[in-house]
């Protein structure tokens, strides 16, 4: 079963440590340093793909005052929020609406908005294991100077993260169906 401690300890184990954590609480030096970096690290690397497990799908509740120019209404983002994929004015998934994202508010002038979005994942068993692996690698390029006290291990450790990083996202995209855009004038032609 995975958790948040197994990736820290993960880190760990790749700068070189065999004293692991039990808790991201405990009053050492090693498991400070992995609870003052893992959720903002871990936010940071949901936030830069559009994985597929972290991928969620809402329609908004539209706030009841309008914003004060520029757009006919306002919706909050979920609190789960990280970063939008795509906005929509059906529930079908269709239609791209135009916004634009200001204090926590999703601003457009569509009367109902759906939206797709990246989601903070903070359950270590919802994310594949070629992510936590990713995650391991980029916590321990974190830990590397501050635990290990090494410039050398830090470099090693980063490119060894660009290349998990590179195999998650790799394992991601082949879940997911090919994407079929629709027939440009260029095509229609030609044929």
């Amino acid at each position: 079963m995975a958790s948040d401690v197994g990736i820290c300890n993960s880190a760990l184990a790749k700068i070189g440590l065999t004293d692991f954590i039990t808790s991201l609480t405990e009053s050492n030096k090693r498991a400070i340093a992995c609870n003052q970096q893992y959720t903002k690290l871990r936010d940071d690397l949901l936030r830069g793909h559009e994985w597929n497990f972290a991928i969620k799908r809402q329609k908004l509740a539209r706030e009841s005052a309008a914003p004060v120019s520029g757009f006919d209404f306002q919706y909050v983002l979920p609190a789960d929020w990280l970063r939008t994929v795509a906005v929509h004015d059906n529930d079908a998934g269709q239609g791209a609406a135009a916004y634009r994202i200001e204090a926590g508010k999703i601003l457009t002038n569509t009367a109902a908005v759906w939206i797709r979005y990246v989601r903070q994942v903070t359950d270590a068993n919802q994310m594949p294991p070629d992510f936590r692996e990713a995650l391991a690698y980029r916590l321990a390029v974190e830990l590397a100077v501050p635990i290990a006290q090494s410039n050398t291990l830090k470099q090693q450790l980063a490119e060894d993260f660009k290349a998990q990083l590179r195999r998650a996202k790799s394992s991601d995209s082949i879940e997911d169906f090919p994407v079929s855009f629709p027939e440009g004038s260029w095509v229609t032609e030609r044929f």
